[in-house]
């Protein structure tokens, strides 16, 4: 492939910085809490929405009604869901010409309504934006750099005509995408035509809407480039976020105030460069202004803020706050099969990631919790959020998750022993009367004896009356299975600021074998 002479330069500088392995640095070794009041009053707390499927002005309003009266301060708004622009954009025409490719609209019959609603001169957008104003908020647009959803459905009805009109684009063949490693069927960013597909389509908004800035979203399908091609990939996604850098600039200039530039990145800096996306390099050029550390889907604090935080030259760190706990019974694709995180789980990551060095906390599909129960949820949270006081005495759930999308590599699932840490961000003496931690394994594990230590404290097991450690925003199908956990009662006095070595085991040799899948830690606030 030929190069413009700028990335010859960049390639030939930048090979022997890109290609060292980086191992991450583990969690902060701090060992007593330093955040000071001031300092939890002025973190920025953003909440993500999107517009997929919307195809009203009332629905927008209603996705935004529960922060209404919140201490958030910015709306991360993604206005293309599952590859359909819900805005009457001018560089993608799908909702022009919706019959161009074959759709089968039975699969998700929102999307008939969402082109009815733009053809009829609705805007989603621009209404999502005008009523993010009325709350007084800032609007930020999130930016999907590739999307996987239904991607083996070749006539799934979101799939844009773009998409649909050119199958050469794609990575590659496969019919269903896994992991990293694997070459789905989304977009090939070392095709030129792709890069300026979606930079007209960022540029057309930022230049009709007066949003306050984007966040590039690189987690949603984290494949951009072939295995071998990793390398040069990294150096061509640099001179693209280079260039989006430069339109915002431009934009920014025009409207008299600078536009803020941000990125949902993967859980640990080598994750991000193992994708072509050399994240602390852009923010050391001064492009960035935030970087978001995703944990994917599952919610889990184990993901490298500190790393990011302590290599960061400008960006602004934000911690993901997920809106699902880990949920084995379901398949979690409905609203009744998926484990809502709850507002002990928030506050403890919350806690975790400021100790650590974030500036705030970034909420990622909380919209998605049905009501009534997200109100109760929002009102309960999101009223007093950067209280430090209200942080340190409310009661925690730390959690730790069997996802690829952690700190210190695959934690969970373990076969019949694991040792890890969680990082507690509570100082405990005098404030919290009573720690559990809890277990769950893949399948039945009734009769299989096991054993559980928290910094080589023994512990004892228990038996509560409740399967979770705090209530449930709902009760439904992703609710564990009273033969699947393990609770272990831990003396307040084994806990410590700062990593806890915890270690988990089935009783000796010749015990029967279980896979652990993931450990929570509750921690009891009061006297």
């Amino acid at each position: 492939m030929t190069f413009p002479r700028a990335l010859k330069i960049g390639l030939t500088l930048g090979v022997a910085l890109l290609c060292p392995r980086l191992d991450a640095d583990g969690f902060s070794p701090k060992t007593a809490a330093s955040l000071i009041p001031s300092q939890v009053a002025k973190m920025e707390c953003r909440y993500f929405t999107e517009l997929l499927g919307v195809a009203s002005k009332a629905h927008v309003e209603k996705q935004l009604e529960p922060i209404k009266g919140t201490e958030v301060d910015t709306v991360v708004c993604c206005p293309m869901g599952w590859r359909f622009y819900n805005f009457p954009s001018e560089v993608d025409t799908t909702w022009k010409a919706p019959d161009t490719f074959p759709r089968n609209v039975a699969l998700f019959p929102n999307w008939r309504k969402m082109v009815e609603h733009l053809n009829s001169g609705g805007d989603p957008l621009r209404e999502a934006l005008a009523a993010t104003r009325r709350l007084n908020k800032a609007f930020i647009v999130s930016f999907r750099m590739n999307d996987s959803h239904y991607i083996d459905i070749e006539e799934f009805p979101t799939h844009n005509n773009f998409w649909r009109a050119h199958p050469a684009y794609r990575l590659g063949s496969e019919a269903k995408s896994a992991g990293v490693s694997t070459s789905p069927r989304v977009f090939n960013y070392l095709v030129p035509e792709v890069r300026d597909f979606y930079f007209s389509v960022l540029e057309e908004i930022c230049t009709k809407y007066d949003v306050d800035g984007v966040e590039l979203d690189f987690q949603r399908a984290p494949r951009f480039f072939r295995d071998h091609e990793i390398t040069e990939g990294r150096v061509v996604m640099s001179a693209h976020i280079e260039r989006i850098r430069r339109m915002l600039d431009r934009v920014g200039k025009e409207r008299g105030r600078h536009l803020q530039l941000g990125v949902r990145a993967l859980h640990t800096v080598e994750a991000n460069l193992q994708i072509g996306a050399d994240v602390l390099a852009w923010d050391r050029a001064g492009w960035l202004d935030s970087i978001t550390v995703s944990p994917s889907y599952i919610q889990t604090a184990d993901v490298g803020v500190d790393e990011f935080a302590a290599k960061r030259t400008h960006a602004k760190i934000f911690g993901e706050l997920n809106f699902v706990h880990l949920q084995l019974a379901g398949t979690g694709h409905n609203p009744q099969e998926r484990r809502y995180v709850t507002a002990e789980t928030y506050r403890a990551a919350t806690l975790s990631f400021l100790e650590r060095g974030a500036d705030g906390v970034s909420f990622f599909n909380t919209y998605c919790v049905p009501q009534p129960a997200l109100n109760r949820l929002t009102s309960d949270l999101l009223g007093r959020f950067k209280d430090l006081g209200v942080l340190k005495q409310a009661d925690k759930l730390y959690t730790s998750y069997a996802t690829t999308s952690t700190l210190f590599g695959r934690i969970f699932p373990a076969k019949d022993r694991k040792t890890f840490q969680i990082f507690v961000a509570d100082g405990l003496s005098g404030s919290c009367r009573k720690a559990v931690l809890r277990f769950e394994t893949k399948a039945s594990s009734r009769d299989i004896p096991v054993e559980a230590w928290v910094n080589g404290t023994k512990l004892e097991a228990i038996i509560p009356d409740t399967l979770e450690l705090f209530p449930p925003l709902l009760v439904n199908l992703s609710a564990p299975k009273r033969d699947n956990v393990k609770f272990f009662g831990v003396p307040v006095s084994a806990l410590k600021f700062g990593a806890n070595d915890v270690k988990v085991a089935t009783r000796g040799e010749g015990s029967p074998s279980c896979d652990f899948v993931s450990a929570e830690l509750a921690l009891y606030m009061g006297k």
